[in-house]
């Protein structure tokens, strides 16, 4: 499989997911600190709060008229209120007008668009590939996530202090050539059936559809799956910095001629959130050529297995290269199976309601977030073993269900693409 034989979509959005990736964070990560500066630290967690609350209803929205609609149509309106969106940051940072408040509103209505554009460019991607295919582009799109991630805040900590006007406008300008690549070049990958497209209330709709998504108990197994298995990572911006930060002293690392090198818990918090940045960035898609072919169940116990092992060492550990090492295994139990645990939704989701399963899988990552902010309350209260020890449960637990869910998902497979599925995974 290569990058030209994927379907024309998935090419066009790759590229645009690293021009639009790059742009984007250039200036994301840094509007808590912006808003902080703005509007004090209270509100701008509130803020926060309520866009991550906008984000998830606009998102069990937008997967519902995606199934009803169609893909192209939710991602053409919501990347034109993108690019609104974004020159309005533009002009609020701009040499004419300084607005903080306008910054605020735009930024705010990014998060809603998001919800909506979400789950209907996943959804599409689902559409035109197969099994064969698939583990393959979410290894290169999870390879450009940590790439422009990379390129692009090392860009804003250089630049957003002082030319914020010049990357929002360069955002808004990348977000209005994705915008006119949907619009001319993007093929709509779905059409409702007409059952689908009946009339009926938004709200009578939105609950059928979601209460059919949550009682495919294959489906809900992979959501537990996929919370328990992010654990351990999601906790590096909450216990495990907490933890680095009380128990690692200044100490002297490496010591050369004319050359000494000093590290504490908050840097060396910064060393591995890098070292996994770059590991991913060189071996994301090496491991998933290595895994193609591989046994499904062999892959995921070895990934979940190795990334929990690593998270429950950081977790408890004080000692920096032994942390160094143990994101070693972290990092490569991760870009082993992440692929493959993704592609696993394509295969559950039925194409008549894969934006709303989409969309309550997206939920996940919110749900985690609040797990792993709970754990800190409960980290002050234990010692570092013990929120080690349930790091190691959680993901045990994980591998557990999804070793549980690969003979549902087989039959799936089988039942949509026949035998032809089964040709670049075995079980």
């Amino acid at each position: 499989m290569r990058f030209r034989d994927f379907h024309r979509n998935v090419k066009i959005r790759i590229i645009v997911a690293f021009a639009f990736g790059i742009a984007q964070a250039t200036t994301m990560p840094f509007m808590a600190i912006y808003f902080a500066r703005n509007f004090g630290e209270t509100l701008t967690g509130f803020v926060l709060a309520v866009g991550i609350v906008a984000s998830v209803l606009s998102g069990a929205i937008g997967g519902y008229y995606s199934d009803r609609v169609g893909r192209r149509k939710i991602m053409v309106w919501s990347e034109g209120i993108f690019f609104l969106a974004y020159t309005a940051m533009a002009v609020g940072n701009s040499p004419w007008l300084s607005s903080p408040t306008v910054t605020l509103v735009a930024f705010l209505i990014t998060n809603i668009c998001w919800g909506f554009y979400g789950p209907s460019e996943e959804a599409m991607l689902l559409d035109v590939t197969n099994p064969e295919n698939r583990s393959l582009m979410y290894a290169i799109m999870y390879w450009l996530n940590n790439l422009t991630m990379a390129i692009g805040t090392a860009v804003g900590a250089l630049l957003f202090e002082t030319a914020r006007f010049q990357l929002f406008a360069v955002l808004s300008i990348v977000v209005f050539g994705a915008w006119m690549t949907t619009l001319f070049l993007i093929e709509e990958t779905y059409t409702a059936s007409a059952a689908a497209r009946a009339a009926v209330s938004p709200l009578t709709g939105i609950v059928r559809s979601y209460r059919r998504v949550l009682g495919d108990r294959i489906f809900v197994r992979y959501l537990l799956a996929g919370l328990l298995t992010m654990y351990g990572e999601f906790q590096m911006q909450n216990y495990i910095g907490i933890h680095l930060a009380k128990t690692v002293p200044l100490q002297t690392l490496f010591h050369l001629p004319h050359f000494v090198l000093r590290v504490d818990g908050v840097k060396l918090l910064g060393w591995l959130q890098t070292e996994n940045t770059i590991l991913v960035v060189l071996l994301a898609t090496i491991a998933a050529r290595l895994t193609a072919g591989k046994s499904e169940r062999a892959v995921l116990f070895i990934s979940i297995f190795l990334q929990t092992l690593g998270y429950s060492v950081i977790t408890v550990v004080s000692l920096p290269l032994v942390s160094i090492c143990a994101m070693v295994f972290a990092t490569v139990g991760e870009v082993t199976g992440v692929s493959l645990r993704q592609s696993y939704l394509g295969d559950i989701a039925p194409e008549s309601a894969r934006s709303a399963y989409v969309a309550v899988n997206g939920m996940t990552f919110q749900a985690t977030r609040l797990i792993t902010s709970l754990a800190v309350v409960l980290g002050a209260v234990v010692p570092a073993w013990v929120m080690s020890l349930l790091c190691m449960l959680l993901g045990l637990l994980g591998l557990w269900l999804f070793q549980s869910i690969v003979p549902g998902v087989r039959h799936r497979r089988e039942h949509v693409y026949g035998q032809a599925g089964q040709s670049s995974l075995s079980v």
